[in-house]
């Protein structure tokens, strides 16, 4: 609905507070109360929804109570149902808190409203609860103490078998929250059941703890949402080493036992929804990394399916799914403030630390853990660890890019394939820009995208900036976005065209990075996750070569980050700096907006011809001088762009002259 002019590019509910109809013709009588609904009073607003076990049909003044205990109704019913039978889906196992000697005792509840009867043939009965078990050991990162489980002091570490010992001089512990066990509720962690109206949720939390994992719970009505929500209040600074630097991760596995179209979100803070599942899961691990060391907060919203299928026509609550469930068997994040720590990490060998962090090494270097030093990384690698230990830290720059200080990769404008042929883009290098297509919003709004990009060059002036203009202040945040625009390789702008109503300033907003750094430089149209076979130009050409650039910025509709292709293309008519065009399949250059191709029409595309490209053609000579004409071999195949100096020729007695 119209333009989100919001940082975050998040997709935020419509909320409607009030509903008015005029017109409607008058009405001399009221509207009888549906079923599972009465009034008990004359000139009442609204029908009122029957207790449980009540009913009431049509036009009733009053609810029945159900004839026996045999029966049962669910709020606003318009009869009553016979009790089933209990099975094991309607009661609950829980734990009491460990006792001195490290034992829980197991219990057994009734999920409630309790509607099953014991006495039927085939009922199961609720088992006897107080039976005692050793206590499972405590999370990692956490000890035994007055009968729960606490974090390490700092400085301390444990395997949650053993009480916390000291970390070794010129080590630092490696904190974060891990919870693997599931007894009572984890630290910062909690649980809630959010129905429709009142009704709905089997307990007041929702979710069940079950010793290795916690669970969804059964007996909920089919409209329920049931989150889990988790509260890091912030992580240990890093140093940025480069362009990105992961500040942590958060990983859990999971499981999806469903009948239905059952969804799991898992969200970051207030809407952003990283990833979701639908249906039966198999057990699926998943891992996502951030970028922000600011206080966050991590959901799991469980749903058992769509919101129209879980009310019947009569708008009465559905419980067809009530056994669905998301099994939760493991949450770990890392580099968190709060928590505790299950290893002690090597400081560099000299540096202090404060109990939280090392003093980390120079930008470029890892720590070799066998001897505890600084150590730069190999020529042509980055690192871009936040803690980076061992050599593995060191990354490859990738095909055709080199590195600036071991921080980032970039292009210095020139290339040579493998078949030896040389590409010079020097000449394209700078800021330029480019409009897309022109579009409207739902309400007519017109509006286009206007694109700035940076190929290759200096990679001390390597970027180009997309501002705003529909806000105004802020900070610049660790992702490179504030409130004013964003810093990139690749970014694009939403532009809405000036009318007579604003003083003639165009408005600008929803500045967006499509590409914080280079990834390679290369001839091949499959690289890593990039794929420059997907469009082409009007004649099929993919193009010679293809600069491949990568966002770390991830959204919702983009949980991945955003990738963006630009394709060279060699032709010589196309003097200057040529034309930057979109592909006639995208819109704006995307189909999904989550990747973007462009490609990019120059005689500075076409690779430089060699000197085996060229015939030499010698005159006889002249009054002492010879001259000599360079002239395109006939056997030379490929298209490519002349050079002013091909190869230097002595002539004994005279001099030679180039001739193009």
């Amino acid at each position: 609905m119209g333009i989100i002019f919001d940082r975050q590019q998040s997709t935020k509910p419509v909320l409607i507070k009030r509903i008015e109809l005029t017109g409607v013709a008058y009405t001399s009588e009221c509207t009888a109360c549906s079923n599972g609904t009465y009034a008990d009073v004359e000139g009442m607003t609204e029908c009122r929804a029957c207790a449980a076990d009540t009913f009431a049909v049509r036009g009733a003044r009053e609810c029945t109570p159900c004839g026996s205990d045999k029966e049962y109704a669910v709020v606003g019913s318009s009869a009553c149902l016979a009790r089933p039978p209990c099975t094991m889906r309607d009661y609950f196992q829980t734990h009491t808190a460990c006792d001195e000697n490290k034992e829980t005792q197991i219990m057994y509840q009734w999920i409630k409203p309790k509607v099953c009867l014991e006495d039927l043939e085939g009922a199961v009965h609720l088992p006897a609860s107080g039976v005692k078990t050793s206590c499972p050991p405590c999370n990692l990162g956490m000890y035994y103490t007055n009968s729960t489980c606490e974090f390490c002091p700092p400085n301390t570490f444990s395997n949650g078998n053993q009480p916390c010992r000291p970390c070794q001089a010129s080590t630092t512990p490696d904190r974060g929250l891990s919870y693997k066990w599931w007894n009572t509720m984890p630290p910062f962690l909690t649980a809630d059941c959010f129905p429709n109206d009142d009704t709905g949720c089997a307990t007041p939390t929702g979710w069940q703890l079950a010793g290795d994992h916690i669970h969804s719970g059964t007996g909920h009505a089919d409209d329920v949402y049931l989150v889990l929500s988790l509260t890091v209040s912030g992580f240990r600074s890093v140093t940025q080493l480069g362009t990105k630097a992961e500040v942590g991760r958060v990983t859990f596995e999971f499981e999806l036992q469903c009948t239905s179209d059952c969804i799991l979100f898992f969200i970051k803070d207030k809407d952003m929804v990283i990833k979701s599942w639908t249906g039966d899961t198999k057990t699926t691990h998943f891992s996502y990394v951030f970028y922000s060391d600011k206080p966050t907060i991590f959901r799991w919203a469980f749903t058992k399916t769509q919101w129209d299928k879980a009310f019947t026509i009569t708008g009465k609550k559905k419980y067809d799914f009530a056994d669905d469930m998301a099994i939760i068997r493991s949450i770990a994040v890392t580099n968190t403030k709060d928590g505790g720590a299950s290893a002690c990490k090597p400081c560099p060998l000299g540096s202090p630390n404060d109990g939280n962090s090392c003093i980390p090494c120079p930008a470029g270097n890892y720590i070799d853990t066998k001897t505890s030093k600084c150590k730069e990384c190999p020529s042509n690698t980055v690192v871009q660890e936040s803690n980076p230990y061992d050599l593995k830290s060191c990354e490859k720059c990738g095909s055709g890019t080199r590195a600036k200080d071991h921080q980032f990769c970039y292009s210095d404008c020139k290339l040579t394939l493998p078949n030896q042929q040389t590409f010079d883009f020097s000449a394209l290098q700078g800021w330029h820009s480019m409009r897309g297509s022109n579009l409207f919003t739902g309400s007519g709004t017109a509006f286009y995208h206007s694109f700035n990009l940076s190929l290759c060059g200096s990679p001390d002036d390597y970027s180009v900036i997309c501002t705003n203009n529909a806000t105004s202040g802020g900070v610049l945040e660790d992702d490179g976005v504030n409130e004013d625009g964003v810093k990139a390789a690749i970014c694009r702008t939403t532009v809405i065209p000036s009318s007579s109503t604003d003083g003639g300033h165009a408005l600008t907003a929803q500045s967006v990075s499509l590409g914080d750094h280079l990834v390679a430089v290369t001839n091949e149209t499959l690289y890593e996750k990039f794929n420059a076979e997907l469009t082409s130009l009007a004649n099929g050409d993919t193009g010679t070569v293809h600069f491949y650039f990568h966002s770390l910025s991830s959204t919702q509709a983009c949980p991945d980050g955003r990738n963006t292709i630009i394709s060279m293309h060699c032709n010589l008519t196309y003097t200057g700096k040529g034309a930057i065009l979109m592909p006639a399949s995208y819109l704006d250059g995307t189909s999904d907006g989550c990747t973007f191709h462009f490609h990019w029409v120059s005689m500075y595309s076409c690779p430089i011809c060699a000197e085996s490209d060229y015939a030499v053609v010698m005159e006889q000579c002249k009054k002492g001088v010879q001259n000599t004409h360079y002239i395109k071999a006939k056997w030379v195949n490929i298209v490519c762009r002349q050079i002013v100096h091909i190869l230097e020729l002595f002539v004994t007695g005279g001099f030679f002259a180039t001739d193009f």
